[in-house]
């Protein structure tokens, strides 16, 4: 769908850059059914590109997963610019952004807050960091910001799914060259990287879209907290198999990868190109 919104553009005369992003920092948050629990159990909570490939060859989990991918979008016509996450961090383009949302954390709460009635707890802050003893990211907590920087736990119970290591300490949240410290919850994150990247186009499945969801959220941070304009939203509906919504965790649909072996390129495209996007596929 961002492929047609770029070639429609270019058809028009408007000058226009096309990028993907792929999150490799976001933590590994389920163990999906086609890697071996004994291997992998582990990493629970850690980084993608902190995640050995499960194919030899590739630097991390994310890259063997997003080269796959890659593959198949270029196979169907694709070329947008590849971005990585991580990158954006280790380039301190994410810096500024995060001292921002730390300094006004207070009005990020009262976003959540409006959108979702529940009430923060003061000392909730919008930062994760990766933590330095452990390496994982989904069992901590950051709890105050005093400018410079973050106090934080590693909160042996956080999640289900995987145990921290009681770890605590205070860190700058500014990532370097060598190193990311830690990142912005995805729905603050999302608006910081529109405006890192220059987003003025994005769309998003009609999850994220709908009344009080992510989009919503991450839109209310733009205009209150970044001075951000937000980018035209383009909502689409999901693609379905069988009937559902696919879950790679659960091993529930097709890889793109799958998809590209039994349909050739060209009908490939043609099915997600001749839908509306307000109509969902099932396959």
């Amino acid at each position: 769908i961002h492929d047609l919104v770029y070639k429609a553009l270019i058809s028009k005369g408007v000058k226009a850059k096309y990028t993907y992003v792929f999150d490799n920092h976001d933590p590994m948050d389920a163990l999906p059914i086609y890697l071996p629990k004994e291997k992998f159990e582990k990493y629970l909570g850690m980084p993608l590109y902190k995640i050995p490939s499960p194919v030899s060859g590739f630097k991390s989990y994310a890259e063997y997963y997003a080269q796959e991918f890659t593959d198949v979008f270029r196979a169907i016509g694709c070329s947008p610019e590849i971005l990585w996450a991580s990158d954006l961090y280790l380039s301190g383009k994410m810096n500024n952004l995060i001292k921002e949302c730390l300094d006004k954390a207070g009005i990020i709460r009262g976003i959540y807050e409006e959108l979702y009635k529940k009430e923060l707890p003061k000392d909730w802050f919008p930062f994760q960091v990766f933590c330095p003893n452990c390496g994982k990211q989904s069992t901590t907590r950051v709890f105050n910001w005093d400018g410079k920087k973050v106090e934080f736990v590693c909160e042996v119970d956080k999640v289900k799914w995987t145990k921290g290591c009681g770890f605590e300490d205070e860190i700058s949240p500014f990532s370097s060259k060598e190193r990311i410290v830690g990142k912005l919850p995805w729905k603050v994150e999302w608006p910081c990287k529109w405006k890192a990247i220059g987003i003025t186009v994005e769309g998003a499945g009609k999850d994220h879209m709908s009344r009080g969801g992510s989009h919503d959220l991450a839109s209310l941070v733009c205009k209150r907290v970044l001075n951000y304009h937000v980018p035209y939203p383009v909502g689409y509906e999901f693609f379905l198999v069988g009937g559902k919504k696919m879950s790679s965790s659960k091993g529930l649909g097709s890889s793109s990868s799958e998809m590209l072996e039994i349909l050739p390129p060209e009908l490939l495209r043609f099915l997600m190109v001749k839908t509306k996007i307000n109509q969902a596929i099932n396959f």
